[in-house]
């Protein structure tokens, strides 16, 4: 019993001091509850960009806020690489936001969205990427999945696939009406086909959403202005993707150059073109007759040219007898005289220090040209002279200058080169000493010397 008391003891003092330990936590917390308040904590709310791009036919417009240039920069150098041009509209600049995958992600996809979509929009919202827009296939939409699934992003896929359909119409011919009808997407479609039409033609025109042309109009157009002309009764008509020609032509010419326009387009094609029988036979008996007729008028003129041919070398002969004849040293002699008198008379002038002509000076020329002209066999020295003003060296090629400048207006009035010596001699061999200025007058000339024949 005695050993039993100093464990009782050591027991009770034990749950005395756990209950005094107890009891100062307790005390502790209860004093120091508005300092733990008072800490601080991590925020857990973060937030993130948000931007809208919107295209509306071939533009493309950004809004929204971001968190730097940059951003709003790699989504316009996307689009410049692709050709097309993205508007900054409406955007604002907040460094603390959140969201650089967002923009890497529609980066990614732009190019393929450029490429395919109409009607179509962008947007970064409450950390989701969507995509809207109309596409004409369904592989479209899929391969826009596939990029979307490339990053973690929260992203939806909102694409809508419309399924376009080819336009359809008909131009018929009857004589000289014309009647045009058909549906199409658009204004301009029809309008490009009723331009080739004649303003009386009727039309009777609808349009469309989601129809597409695949080459018929342009092809049509090509077309039109052979059918129109070679056709008498005759229908071009584009349906179901297949374009019909159907009518009669006059001439093989006809049928092969509707041939020839539709092989040029890949366009399915049913050319049902046939040839007037009756009217071939009628162009067939006028080709015949216009052909008799040449050969009849071909024989007449070649009877014609043969006498006319005859009469033609006996006036020829007659004529060189005369020739030789008046090839005689009076007309040469006559010659001479009349360049002599010309020159006595007017003298060639030129611009002060220049080779180039007056206007008397050309005239002068142009009358040796016509004295010249009437005498074909004389050759001429060109022989051209200055005072001693200048220098001689400048002299001599003054002096050649001009009667360069004579030749070459001989030659343009018809003279043949052949026929003519130019030679500038300068200042050396002037006819008065240059000592005053009537004589320098005389030294500044321009001399015709007959060679001979």
């Amino acid at each position: 019993m005695k050993k039993i008391w100093p464990w009782l003891l050591l027991l009770l003092l034990l749950i005395i001091f756990c209950v005094w330990s107890k009891k100062d936590s307790i005390h502790v917390t209860s004093t120091t509850t508005t300092q733990v308040a008072a800490i601080p904590t991590i925020a857990s709310v973060k937030d993130y960009i948000s931007y809208t791009i919107t295209q509306k036919e071939n533009t493309y417009t950004l809004e929204g806020s971001l968190s730097n240039d940059e951003q709003q920069t790699s989504l316009a150098d996307t689009y410049a690489a692709n050709s097309s041009h993205l508007t900054i509209s409406d955007t604002s600049i907040n460094a603390t936001l959140l969201g650089k995958e967002a923009i890497m992600l529609t980066n990614k996809i732009l190019p393929h969205f450029i490429k395919n979509y109409k009607n179509g929009k962008i947007t970064y919202n409450n950390n989701t990427l969507h995509v809207y827009g109309d596409v004409t296939d369904y592989e479209v939409q899929r391969q826009m999945q596939n990029l979307l699934n490339t990053s973690t992003l929260a992203s939806q896929n909102n694409t809508n696939v419309i399924i376009e359909k080819p336009i359809h119409f008909s131009i018929t011919k009857s004589h000289e009406k014309v009647d045009f009808a058909g549906t199409f997407n658009s204004q301009s479609q029809s309008e490009a086909l009723q331009a080739k039409l004649p303003t009386t033609a009727s039309a009777h025109i609808s349009q469309a959403p989601y129809l597409v042309d695949k080459g018929a109009i342009v092809l049509t157009e090509s077309i039109l202005p052979s059918f129109i002309a070679n056709y008498k009764n005759g229908k071009i008509e584009y349906n179901n993707e297949v374009l019909t020609i159907s009518g009669m032509v006059e001439t093989e010419k006809d049928l092969e150059d509707m041939k020839k326009l539709l092989s040029q387009s890949t366009l399915t094609i049913s050319n049902n073109t046939t040839i007037d029988h009756e009217a071939l036979a009628k162009v067939a008996a006028a080709t015949e007759a216009a052909r008799q007729a040449e050969e009849k008028a071909k024989q007449e003129k070649l009877m014609a040219d043969a006498e006319t041919n005859r009469r033609a070398e006996e006036k020829a002969k007659l004529a060189e007898e005369k020739a030789k004849l008046l090839e005689t040293q009076a007309a040469a002699d006559a010659a001479k005289e009349k360049i002599k008198k010309l020159l006595q008379i007017e003298n060639i002038e030129f611009k002060v220090a220049k080779g180039s002509l007056t206007a008397k000076g050309i005239a002068t020329v142009d009358k040796l040209a016509n004295i010249l002209l009437q005498h074909p066999h004389i050759k001429t020295e060109i022989a051209g002279h200055t005072d001693s003003d200048g220098s001689a060296i400048f002299n001599q090629k003054l002096s050649q200058a001009r009667v360069d400048t004579v030749k070459a207006r001989l030659i343009e009035k018809g003279i043949d080169a052949t026929r003519l010596i130019a030679r500038g001699y300068g200042e050396s061999k002037p006819l008065a000493p240059n000592t005053n200025d009537e004589n320098k007058q005389k030294n500044r000339r321009v001399e015709i010397n007959i060679q001979g024949e």
